[in-house]
C-alpha cells in the first residue's frame, strides 16, 4: 500500500501543482502569451522580449521558468494612416522546470494578427495563437519503496516500476482582441481580453483530464502626474485571470520618471524612463518591480514574496524575475520613413 501511496501523492501533486499555465509577474512581457492580439502592436517594426524566475528554493529544489518571443508587425503603414491594415506575427518558447522529478513543461507558440486603425490614434487588434506542448517527467530520480532496505533508502536498488508515458505532446488553440488608444499624446490607454485552450487538449501523462480552457481580462492606462507637460506619470495595470476554479487578480502600478521624451507621430524620437512599483497578486504575494528602458533596450527586475498561507513553507521568500526586451526597426522601413 505505501508504494501506490507515493504513485497516487506523485500524480495528484503532478495534477495539481502543474495544471495551470506558467505565468510571470512581469506578465506583459512576453505579450503574445498574456493575449495574442498583441502581435505586431507596436510602434516599431520588431520587439524581442524574455523572462526568467526562479522561485520557491526554500521548499527544495527551485522552480525554474524561462520564455523568449518575437514579435514584428508585416505590413507596417505610416503612422495613423487611417483605413490600412497591418498582419502582426509572433513567435515564442516557453519552458516550466520543476522538482525532484524535473517536470517540464516546454511550448512553442505561433501567433497571427490583424491590426485596424479605427480613429486617428485608437488601434483594435485580433489574434490567433497555435500551440505545440509537451510535458514530460523523469522519474530516475525519485525514491520508491523498493529501494528501502531494513529502513534505509539505497538509491542502487531498482525501483521495479514502470510509467507508460514519460511525455506528453498535445495541440492548442487560443485567441484575443486588443484595443490600444492614444487618448492624448502623453494618455494611452491599452485593454483586450484573450481566452486560452480553447480545444482543451488532454496534457495529462496519467490520465486523460483536459486542459481547462482560460479566460484573461488585462488593462493598463499611462497618464502624467500634474500637467500634460510633466516627465512624471503614473501606470497602473490589472489582470484578472480564470482557468477552472482557480482565480488570480493582479493589480498595482508603476511609478515612471521620464528621462527623454518620444512623440507618437515620429519614429526616431526613443523615449527613456526608469519605472518603478508594486503588484499586489491577491490572497498570493506582494511583487516589487523596476526597470530601465534606454535606447531600445528594457531591463526589468521583480521580487515576489508570499503573503498568503504558503508563507510558513517558503518562509516569505518568493521568487526573482529578471526580464530584458529589445524593440527595433528594419532598416529599409527606417529609410522609408525618412523620406517620407
Amino acid at each position: 500500500m505505501k508504494k501506490y501511496y507515493y504513485i497516487i501523492c506523485f500524480i495528484v501533486i503532478g495534477s495539481y501543482g502543474f495544471g495551470q499555465d506558467i505565468h510571470f509577474s512581469q506578465f506583459d512581457v512576453n505579450v503574445t502569451s498574456l493575449n495574442p492580439a498583441y502581435a505586431g502592436v507596436l510602434q516599431k517594426d520588431f520587439r524581442v522580449a524574455n523572462n526568467y524566475k526562479n522561485q520557491w528554493g526554500s521548499v527544495g529544489l527551485p522552480y525554474t521558468t524561462f520564455s523568449v518571443a518575437y514579435d514584428m508587425n508585416v505590413l507596417k503603414q505610416k503612422p495613423f494612416k487611417k483605413g490600412l491594415s497591418d498582419i502582426g506575427v509572433g513567435l515564442s518558447f516557453s519552458q516550466d522546470k520543476a522538482g525532484t522529478s524535473k517536470w517540464s513543461q516546454n511550448q512553442l507558440n505561433l501567433s497571427i494578427s490583424a491590426i485596424q486603425e479605427v480613429g486617428r490614434d485608437t488601434k483594435m487588434s485580433l489574434g490567433l495563437q497555435g500551440s505545440y506542448a509537451q510535458n514530460s517527467v523523469m522519474v530516475d530520480e525519485l525514491s520508491w519503496d523498493n529501494q528501502f532496505v531494513n529502513h534505509e533508502y539505497n538509491s542502487t536498488m531498482p525501483s521495479r516500476e514502470t510509467f507508460a508515458n514519460s511525455a506528453k505532446a498535445y495541440i492548442d488553440l487560443s485567441g484575443g482582441v486588443l484595443v490600444e488608444s492614444r487618448i492624448q499624446e502623453d494618455q494611452i490607454f491599452t485593454g483586450g481580453i484573450a481566452y486560452f485552450h480553447v480545444n482543451k487538449p488532454n496534457y495529462t501523462l496519467f490520465s486523460g483530464d483536459r486542459l481547462p480552457s482560460k479566460l484573461v481580462v488585462h488593462a493598463s492606462y499611462e497618464t502624467p502626474i500634474g500637467n500634460s507637460l510633466s516627465m512624471r506619470r503614473i501606470v497602473p495595470k490589472f489582470m484578472y485571470v480564470r482557468q477552472a476554479q482557480h482565480n488570480e487578480v493582479l493589480l498595482g502600478a508603476l511609478y515612471r520618471s521620464v528621462m527623454k521624451e518620444s512623440s507618437s507621430h515620429t519614429t526616431f524620437a526613443d523615449e527613456s524612463y526608469i519605472d518603478f512599483g508594486a503588484y499586489y497578486r491577491v490572497n498570493d504575494a506582494l511583487i516589487v518591480v523596476a526597470a530601465v528602458d534606454f535606447r531600445n533596450f528594457r531591463f526589468g527586475l521583480s521580487y515576489d514574496t508570499n503573503v498568503s498561507r504558503f508563507k510558513s513553507a517558503t518562509r516569505s521568500r518568493g521568487g526573482i524575475e529578471v526580464s530584458l526586451t529589445y524593440k527595433g526597426f528594419l532598416a529599409d522601413n527606417r529609410t522609408k520613413l525618412r523620406k517620407s
